[in-house]
This record gives C-alpha cells, sequence and structure tokens, in this order.
C-alpha cells in the first residue's frame, strides 16, 4: 500500500498519475475553526447539490443558505470556511476533468462496516470531530471483507487504525483495490462535520433518485 504526501491541493494532481490509493494534504483549522463548528453542531444537518468549477463559491452559498443558521452565516469565519470548501471543489475538478463535482456536507455518518469506495476517486475532509478510520492493507483480512464479515474479523491488528486528522485533506481511490476505511465510532455516536465530494455523474444518479447518502 502506498499513499502520496504533498504539502498543497495542487500536488494532489499527481495522485492521476500513481498507482497510490490514498492522497493527504495535511493541514492546520483556521483560526476560530473550533468555537464556530462547536455551535454549527448544535443542530444536525445533511446537505447535498452540486457544484460547478465556474461557480462554486455562489453555488455553495446556495446550498447551504437554508440549512445554516442566518447568525452563523454572518460569522466571519463563515466566509473562510466555504471559500476553502469552493476551493476544494475546484481542485478536485481539476483532478477529476470534469466541470462540476457532486458535493455532500453535513453532521450525519453511518459507515459503521469497513468498505472500499464504489467510485474512482472520493475525497474527504472533516472539519470538526474524529476523521475517517482507514487501515493499511497488511492489517487487514481482505477475504473476510469479501465475505461480509464483521469489522472484527476483517482487523487483523486492532492497534494499526488509522485516522485522517482533522482538516487534512483525504483523497481514497476507490474500487476493489481500494483502501478500507469506514466512520469510527466516536462519529457515528457523536458529533462531527464532513465534507464528502465525488465525481459528478455519481452525484447527478443520487440527486434523480433522490437517495439519502450517508458519509
Amino acid at each position: 500500500m502506498s499513499i502520496l504526501h504533498t504539502h498543497d491541493l495542487e500536488g494532489l494532481q499527481e495522485f492521476t498519475t500513481t498507482q497510490d490509493q490514498l492522497a493527504l494534504v495535511e493541514r492546520d483549522p483556521l483560526k476560530g475553526a473550533e468555537e464556530f463548528f462547536s455551535k454549527l453542531m448544535e443542530t444536525p444537518f445533511s446537505v447535498i447539490g452540486q457544484a460547478f468549477k465556474e461557480s462554486s463559491l455562489e453555488d455553495i452559498k446556495y446550498i447551504l443558505e437554508d440549512d445554516i443558521p442566518t447568525e452563523l452565516q454572518k460569522d466571519t469565519f463563515y466566509a473562510s470556511w466555504i471559500a476553502d470548501i469552493a476551493n476544494l471543489c475546484e481542485t478536485f475538478c481539476d483532478i477529476l476533468g470534469n466541470k462540476s463535482v457532486g458535493i455532500q456536507l453535513g453532521t450525519k455518518r453511518g459507515c459503521r462496516r469497513y468498505h472500499v469506495d464504489n467510485v474512482p476517486m472520493r475525497l474527504l475532509v472533516t472539519y470538526a470531530g474524529k476523521g475517517t478510520e482507514w487501515i493499511h492493507d497488511d492489517v487487514a483480512d481482505r477475504q473476510a471483507f469479501e465475505n461480509g464479515k464483521p469489522n472484527e474479523s476483517i482487523l487483523k491488528d486492532p492497534c494499526a487504525v488509522q485516522f485522517i486528522s482533522v482538516w487534512d485533506v483525504a483523497i481514497f481511490r476507490g474500487g476493489n483495490k481500494g483502501l478500507l476505511h469506514r466512520t469510527p465510532n466516536s462519529a457515528l455516536n457523536g458529533q462531527s462535520i464532513l465534507l464528502r465530494l465525488d465525481h459528478e455523474n455519481y452525484w447527478e444518479d443520487t440527486l434523480t433518485q433522490s437517495t439519502t447518502v450517508y458519509i
């Protein structure tokens, strides 16, 4: 298993030319994040939509305007936060070669079992709470996974569990050889805010079907 570590978002472009299973950009939270998200998580929410590269900031404002409390939208941190989301959308559009990406953002997370994504790539950022849990191939029983066994059978060494850090940008490669990952228990049972970006075709199908998607 290999991981692409890069110091900035531009470096993520290299992910398309490698066989790496995971790309990571380590980032520090913006000033004021903890206080803002503490208030935001007081009321559970989940939004889905589509953000185009050429209008990402306006699209995100529209997607969030009915679900984010008005007083928080007036907070100076809010502008910085949605600008960050817009930048991530534009970056992922470039990586995928798409004009738009599907976006889901919220507090609802429900991927209890280790899994791989049925998409070529998926971008995740945990803005608050515990980040995505993942495991190296050498501590994963892939046969147990393929046979539908529970997490306890899939994970060979509980001490080897890894977590994506808050604010870090992670792109998981999907498919049969993708990294096994899941929602950590603390996020299943507690508060968190996760951003998920997908290929535009995936979200066109999802929005058409009006299906509730857990992240």
